[in-house]
């Protein structure tokens, strides 16, 4: 049996209550289901009759991660899906969700999940280290984008930008913002970068 594992962001799904529509709405074509928190339940979130396991636990014999919150929450959760190699489906609980599928009223359309026939969509991620006298000090990966800047302090930061082909450019400015397709449509869209199909694969420079 496949089990699923709801995976809500209680600052967005109040009482939890989209978790548990979908939680019956699975159970009742035969799917197993876990809920666990998306970071670490330090007491203050109320279970509301649900039982809340750890992810990192669960996560070893799951095949699937439901998100409901906002794209913060599946960006928060996109690193986890990824080390694991699980598909993610985003259910919109904020405000623009461009990276979920679902809105909230869409909810019963994952009973098509019992046939497990669905399309997956790859992402484009940003494998990011920091290095100093040659040794990395920070290894990330991200979803959404990198950002060099200039930090609190004001003044203008000048960056030489390289590819594995040579110097690609210089920067003199607040900072740079490298952004997947999929966070295109966040910072760097902010900043005045250019929209991109999210499942493109190119790197964007703001």
């Amino acid at each position: 049996m496949r089990k699923i594992i709801l995976c809500p962001n209680p600052y967005r799904d109040k009482g939890l209550e989209a978790t548990r529509q979908a939680r019956e709405l699975l159970r009742n074509t035969g799917v197993e289901t876990v809920v666990c928190l998306p970071f670490k339940n330090d007491g203050r979130f109320s279970s509301y009759g649900l039982e809340l396991k750890p992810l990192q636990q669960e996560i070893r014999n799951s095949q699937l991660i439901i998100a409901f919150g906002g794209d913060g929450t599946i960006l928060h959760l996109a690193k986890t899906a990824a080390m694991r190699g699980l598909p993610m489906l985003g259910v919109n609980l904020g405000s623009l969700g461009f990276i979920s599928e679902l809105e909230q009223n869409e909810l019963p359309l994952i009973r098509q999940l019992a046939d497990w026939k669905f399309e997956t969509e790859s992402r484009m991620m940003l494998d990011v280290s920091v290095l100093r006298g040659g040794e990395s000090v920070y290894n990330n990966i991200a979803l959404n984008d990198a950002v060099i800047s200039k930090g609190s302090i004001a003044r203008v930061v000048r960056l030489n930008i390289f590819t594995e082909e040579g110097q690609l450019t210089k920067v003199g400015g607040d900072g740079v913002i490298a952004s997947t397709p999929t966070g295109s449509t966040g910072y760097s869209m902010a900043a005045g970068g250019p929209i991109v199909e999210p499942t493109a694969r190119n790197l964007l420079l703001t």
